[in-house]
C-alpha cells in the first residue's frame, strides 16, 4: 500500500500529537508551522519539516502543500490565521482539507470556505468522556458528523453466547459491527489485563462476557441498544 503524504499545519499539543502518530503508522508526514523552535522540536518525528508563513500561497507551493494527499489545519490559537491558510490553501489546488474549529462561528466560515472535513477536538473527548462517565458500559465515543457514531460498549447481558449472526445487529438494531475486543486469558489475577482484537467478526463467532463491541450507527439506534441492556 502506498504511503500517504499528510502535511499537518499548527504543531501545538494535538498538532504535535498527530504528527507523531501519522509518523509511527508509516506515513509521509510533512509538519509546518511559524515557530522554528516546535519545527526542531518536532523533526526526528516528521518525514520532513518546514518553519514557514502559512498564509503564505507561494511558500505553500514551494514545500509542496498543493500536492499531499490530505493536509490538516490544526492551528487552534489564532482564528485569523486559521482562515488565511485555509483560504491560500484552496487558492493553491490543496485536496482533502481537514480544518479544526472551536466555535460555531469558526465552523461557520470554515464551511463558507468551501471545508468539508471539519473536527473539533475538545468537543470529541468531552463527548466521549461525558458518555462513559454516565455509562459504565461505554468503553469510547467517535463522533461522524451530527448522527452517526463509532461506539465501544461492552457486550449486553442479552447478547451473551450468541454467535455474530445470532445477535442479529444489523436486523433489529440497524447497526454495524466493525470488531469485537476481547480480554486475553491469564492464569494470574495480578497480570496486567490485555485483550486482542478479533478482525473483521465472522457470522459463526461466539460473543463472550467481557467482549467489547466496536459499532457503527446511528446515535438513535446506538442509544436504543444501550437502553436494553
Amino acid at each position: 500500500m502506498r504511503k500517504k503524504r499528510i502535511a499537518v499545519i499548527g504543531l501545538g499539543d494535538f498538532g504535535i500529537e498527530l504528527v507523531k502518530r501519522l509518523y509511527e503508522d508509516g506515513q509521509e508526514v510533512t509538519a509546518v508551522d511559524q515557530d522554528k523552535g516546535k519545527i526542531d522540536r518536532i523533526q526526528e518525528f516528521s518525514t520532513y519539516c518546514v518553519a514557514i508563513d502559512s498564509t503564505d500561497e507561494s511558500e505553500l507551493k514551494e514545500h509542496g502543500l498543493d500536492e499531499m494527499d490530505a493536509v490538516v489545519l490544526a492551528i487552534g490559537d489564532n482564528f485569523e490565521n486559521l482562515i488565511v491558510t485555509a483560504d491560500a490553501l484552496k487558492k493553491i489546488g490543496a485536496v482533502n482539507i481537514y480544518a479544526r474549529y472551536q466555535s460555531d462561528l469558526n465552523k461557520r466560515v470554515l464551511q463558507m470556505l468551501g471545508i468539508e472535513n471539519l473536527f473539533n477536538p475538545e468537543e470529541q473527548a468531552a463527548h466521549s468522556m461525558a458518555e462513559q462517565l454516565a455509562n459504565s458500559s461505554v468503553k469510547g465515543v467517535t463522533l461522524l458528523g451530527e448522527d452517526y457514531r463509532i461506539l465501544e460498549t461492552v457486550l449486553p447481558k442479552q447478547l451473551q453466547g450468541k454467535t455474530v449472526q445470532g445477535a442479529k445487529l444489523r436486523e433489529d438494531w440497524n447497526l454495524n459491527l466493525i470488531t469485537v475486543r476481547r480480554p486475553k486469558k491469564s492464569r494470574r489475577k495480578s497480570d496486567r489485563k490485555e485483550e486482542e482484537i478479533l478482525g473483521i467478526p465472522s457470522p459463526n463467532l461466539q460473543l463472550s462476557e467481557g467482549d467489547i463491541l466496536v459499532l457503527f450507527g446511528k446515535n438513535e439506534d446506538l442509544e436504543r441498544l444501550m437502553g436494553k441492556r
